[in-house]
């Protein structure tokens, strides 16, 4: 035997021993922060604490909605000369890979491309395709090398996107069932890659809290990561996202072994952590707890960083728009007329007349709860708490009978309260103590014409209503989700609260009074 040979027996002995040398690695994930940054430098010195003592051995892994819900999130996606909040953070954390979340699909394809080229790590999710290429548009799962195991991480977004998001801030794009995505990749991953611990890595729910749709529609779950955990077998831990409820559960696959679910909840409240020790020829040991970092100390070093977005935002947070003569409180809503709303149905109503089209009726609700703004001089952080999500504006075409169960369905559904939605432009009662669908007696037009139940109307309402999201055109009017597309004349490109600020700038001094279209019986 000449000594190359022996050389290479001994290196193939040498490396088959590492191979089987027990490894213990933590696992972190992080999700839906909505650009919460602020509140995340507990987590931010965790995590740099972590780093230090585990290196390698720390896997950290985000699960999108990370570009949509605060003020210098938004002054950050607008502003194309710094690089964007999200991938400084990520960056600056040194995250092995993050999934991509609705809201970051929704902040429009010229932000989230910009913002993920940006960042250092892989961008998952192997269930967005690219229409072009019938490929997935994102990575679909990556592989991790520790100590001479091999550790997958396959990411998947629910597809209730194309519910939520209009085609236009997501041109090219296809989302497919994450359930039979899940199957597919699983698969793929298990033959081509033979990992020795398996993660999903998804922006879905746990389960359904109120099906819109069949599960057998082509969308499947809005939240399936149940569903998965209990029915895909191959998975060894799913941290998820998506519902900000925070989780951390053993289930079990139809194969009769453990997955571990996890969820950190959201906007940087704390950690989902799982322990995982390997060993060849041993299934993973695995430990999983969550992790609350309200009390640890900040990292000075990340709000140093964050800092100049602070400022940023705080200038143009600060600007005047308008003069509010009264206060104004979102709660008022169930009352009867208040001018939170009613002052919403006045910008919908005006803002597409200027567009050449005339609405008939105006349909909206208080996007929070518990919410007051001051009389006096109206700032743009006031729209903020006003109006908090970027939807569009939509003109739709509805029946009366439809838009009678439109209402019907938002009253009993008045909780949460943005799902409450009320009309302008009609004059209507409602009676509580009656039952769903005989509630809502609309007495005529609010110019005094009548209103005609086979009539169809122009209805103006924010483009997530429009789309289907609340389930009100689903589950109210009785529309197919495929459906409601063609019943759509009209659609904003800019977002409402822009609209709203633009059109309070020009009114100058806000309305007193409100509409006082509707009342309680």
């Amino acid at each position: 035997m000449n000594i190359k040979h022996t050389c290479m027996i001994a290196l193939t002995a040498l490396l088959a021993s590492c191979a089987t040398k027990e490894t213990h690695l933590t696992i972190i994930e992080t999700t839906d922060t909505h650009g919460r940054y602020d509140e995340f430098a507990n987590d931010a010195f965790v995590l740099k604490q972590m780093k230090a003592e585990l290196g390698d051995h720390l896997i950290l892994l985000d699960n999108g909605d990370d570009m949509q819900g605060s003020t210098f999130q938004y002054c950050s996606n607008q502003d194309a000369t710094h690089p964007n909040l999200v991938s400084e953070v990520l960056n600056y954390l040194s995250y092995d890979a993050v999934c991509v979340g609705n809201h970051d699909i929704e902040a429009g394809r010229k932000v989230f491309d910009r913002v993920f080229s940006e960042t250092k790590m892989p961008v998952l999710a192997a269930n967005v395709i690219d229409e072009t290429t019938g490929e997935p548009y994102f990575t679909p799962y990556i592989m991790l090398d520790r100590e001479g195991y091999k550790i997958a991480v396959l990411g998947l977004l629910t597809p209730y996107v194309v519910t939520w998001v209009p085609d236009r801030l997501r041109p090219g794009l296809r989302f497919e069932q994450l359930e039979a995505a899940a199957e597919k990749w699983v698969k793929i991953i298990q033959e081509k890659e033979h990992p020795d611990l398996m993660i999903g890595l998804f922006h879905s729910g746990f389960e359904p809290q109120m099906q819109s749709l069949p599960p057998d529609h082509p969308l499947g779950r809005e939240n399936a990561t149940k569903w998965v955990a209990e029915n895909v077998p191959g998975f060894d831990i799913i941290f998820y996202g998506h519902d900000h409820r925070t989780r951390a559960e053993k289930l079990t696959n139809p194969n009769g072994e453990p997955v571990y679910v996890l969820n950190s909840g959201c906007r940087g409240k704390g950690l989902a952590k799982a322990e995982v020790t390997l060993k060849k020829g041993q299934k993973p040991q695995i430990s999983i707890e969550l992790m609350p970092t309200d009390g640890e100390e900040k990292d000075t070093e990340y709000l140093a960083i964050l800092q100049p977005y602070l400022d940023r935002a705080e200038a143009y947070q600060k600007e005047i728009v308008a003069e509010l003569p009264v206060s104004i409180s979102s709660n008022e809503t169930f009352d009867g007329p208040c001018l939170w709303v009613d002052e919403i149905h006045r910008c919908q109503f005006e803002t597409v007349e200027a567009e050449g089209i005339h609405a008939d009726i105006s349909l909206t609700a208080p996007l929070s709860g518990g919410k007051t703004i001051e009389a006096g001089k109206l700032t743009v952080q006031d729209f903020f708490t006003w109006y908090p999500f970027e939807n569009a504006l939509a003109v739709m075409a509805l029946t009366g009978k439809e838009i009678k169960h439109y209402l019907e369905y938002a009253y009993e559904m008045k909780s949460p309260i943005y799902n409450f939605d009320c009309a302008a432009g009609i004059i209507y009662e409602v009676t509580d103590q009656k039952p769903m669908g005989e509630r809502i007696n609309i007495l005529g037009m609010a110019d005094g014409t009548p209103f005609d139940m086979e009539k169809t109307y122009n209805v103006v309402m924010n483009s997530y209503r429009s789309m289907g999201g609340g389930n009100h055109l689903i589950n109210g009017v009785g529309w197919a989700q495929e459906d409601i597309k063609n019943h759509v004349v009209w659609q904003s490109e800019r977002d409402f609260r822009s609209l709203l600020i633009d059109w309070a700038k020009k009114k100058g001094v806000l309305d007193s009074e409100p509409l006082n279209c509707w009342k309680i019986k």
